[in-house]
C-alpha cells in the first residue's frame, strides 16, 4: 500500500501522539509550583515561548491549560506535528518565521503571524518556539512583535527530562525519553509597551534567550537535586 505525503503525516503525527503521551504517563514530574501556570495567574491568553528542540514535553507543560494553538511550520515534520498536537486537542497554525525575504511567502509567515494576532485576541493562547529560523538559542523578535501588537504576555518555560538523548545538531534538540523524572518550569510574565521601538524590541528578545537559558538550566539542576 502506497500512502500520500498527507497520509504519511497522519500516520507519523499519531505515533508520534502515542509516544508523547507514553512518555507524559511514565515521567515522575516535580510537583508544579501552585499558581505558576499562566492560566493560573489570569484568564488573558498568552503566548508561551521555549527553545526549538525543547519542546517534546510542550504538551506536558500545557497539561490544564484551554484553547491553545501551537505554530507548526508547512515541512513535512510539521505537519507530522500538526497531526500529534491536533490529537491532543490543541489547534493548529501553520507557517513560520524567516531571515530570506525572498521566503516569506512560501512560508506563510505574514498570513500566520495574523492569524496568530486573531486567535490572541479572539482568547487563544499560542506556544512558539522562540528562535530565530535555523539559529539555535538566539531569540527573534516574531513572539515581541505580537506581543506589542495585542497587549498578550509572554511566558517562558522550560520542560524537561531525566531521561533524554541529547543530539549534536543545529538546535541541539533533546529526545525525550520514558520513565524519567521531568520538571515543568514557567517565568514571570513579560509585556512588550504597544509603542516599543526596534531597538527595544531587541533587547526583550535578549531578555527572553537569556531568561530561557535560565529556566532550562535551573530545571536540569532541579532534577540533578532529585536523584
Amino acid at each position: 500500500m502506497r500512502f500520500g505525503t498527507g497520509q504519511s503525516a497522519a500516520f507519523a503525527g499519531r505515533a508520534l501522539h502515542s509516544y508523547l503521551d507514553f512518555v507524559q504517563r511514565t515521567t515522575r514530574f516535580k510537583p508544579a509550583i501552585p499558581g505558576a501556570r499562566p492560566w493560573e495567574r489570569s484568564h488573558e491568553p498568552f503566548i508561551a515561548l521555549t527553545w526549538h528542540g525543547q519542546q517534546m514535553l510542550s504538551l506536558a507543560a500545557l497539561d490544564g491549560a484551554a484553547q491553545v494553538a501551537i505554530l507548526t511550520s508547512l515541512h513535512f515534520d510539521g505537519a507530522v506535528v500538526a497531526s500529534a498536537v491536533e490529537r491532543a486537542g490543541f489547534r493548529v497554525i501553520r507557517g513560520s518565521g524567516t531571515q530570506s525575504r525572498p521566503k516569506i511567502k512560501a512560508k506563510r509567515a505574514i498570513p500566520a503571524f495574523f492569524e496568530m494576532r486573531e486567535a490572541l485576541r479572539e482568547g487563544t493562547s499560542l506556544v512558539l518556539t522562540a528562535d530565530v529560523p535555523k539559529i539555535a538559542r538566539v531569540a527573534g523578535k516574531g513572539a515581541v512583535q505580537l506581543a506589542r501588537a495585542t497587549g498578550r504576555p509572554i511566558y517562558l518555560f522550560a520542560a524537561v527530562t531525566s531521561a533524554r538523548v541529547d543530539l549534536d545538531n543545529w538546535d541541539r534538540a533533546s529526545i525525550a525519553l520514558p520513565f524519567g523524572r521531568g520538571c515543568v518550569l514557567w517565568s514571570e510574565p513579560l509585556y512588550v509597551r504597544r509603542a516599543a521601538d526596534e531597538r527595544e524590541m531587541g533587547l526583550i528578545a535578549l531578555e527572553i534567550a537569556s531568561q530561557l537559558d535560565e529556566l532550562h538550566a535551573t530545571a536540569h539542576r532541579l532534577l540533578e537535586r532529585r536523584r
